[in-house]
């Protein structure tokens, strides 16, 4: 699933709130001086908006209110203060900056779950989505899943937990997780594992192990696709130096 960079959805939240004000258009022989005033309002919200795009020179953390999360000199002079601006109050009636606050407060339960080691295996593993749809993977949460990973070697049935493993721990360059798939991957029948572990070790390309290995998938694989796969990864990763 691919994230949507906060900022983005913010401005997209945004550009909601004015819709949601706008009004059909009238006749001229039917403008008012409200109509008039709903104008005014909806070209201040734009311009607002416009302001805050240009002072925002750093990503935004999404998981702190947008409109606070940003020094007295990168913010719109008009947010300067504790009245807050027409945009700010806009995003706050449509519950954007509650939404953020939620967000966060559900990730650091999930955080908390997936590092808890005395919690059952399944339950750890389905809460690593929330953290991985939320971009708050990092070497704490993968070297907390080794161990997990190491039972499921040893468990006849642990082709599901390591498949869960590789999909939800993609995107991570951790070292311990590179080896340990390294080491696992080369005993792999299963065509279908070797291509999970194919797309999980597609940003680790740049290590010399890693291209090893996907050289040799790109000339030895008995599955065409996962050939043609390595192939392009190795491609990508050339293309990148």
């Amino acid at each position: 699933m691919k994230v949507i960079p906060p900022l983005a959805l913010l401005f997209s939240l945004a550009a909601l709130a004015i819709s949601l004000i706008r009004q059909p258009e009238p006749s001229p022989e039917k403008t008012s001086p409200s109509s008039g005033r709903l104008e005014a309002r909806i070209r201040s919200l734009e311009n607002e908006l416009a302001e805050l795009a240009n002072a925002t020179r750093q990503p935004v953390n999404e998981f702190e209110d947008p409109l606070t999360n940003q020094s007295d000199s990168n913010l719109p002079p008009n947010s300067i203060g504790n009245t807050p601006t027409k945009l700010e109050q806009q995003l706050r009636d449509l519950g954007v900056l509650e939404h953020f606050r939620k967000q966060k407060a559900k990730l650091l339960e999930a955080r908390s779950i997936v590092l808890d080691a005395e919690r059952d295996q399944w339950e750890r593993v389905k809460t690593l989505s929330l953290l991985r749809d939320g971009g708050e993977i990092d070497d704490e949460i993968v070297s907390s899943m080794m161990p997990l990973w190491t039972a499921s070697l040893e468990d006849p049935k642990g082709g599901y937990l390591r498949w869960q493993l590789l999909e939800n721990l993609r995107g991570t360059t951790n070292g311990e997780f590179r080896s340990n798939i390294l080491e696992w991957i080369g005993e792999e029948e299963s065509s279908k594992m070797r291509g999970q572990a194919l797309e999980t070790l597609a940003p680790m390309a740049s290590d010399p192990n890693v291209t090893e290995w996907l050289e040799y998938l790109a000339e030895n694989d008995s599955e065409p696709r996962i050939q043609e796969r390595a192939l392009g990864i190795l491609g990508n990763n050339n293309e990148g130096k």
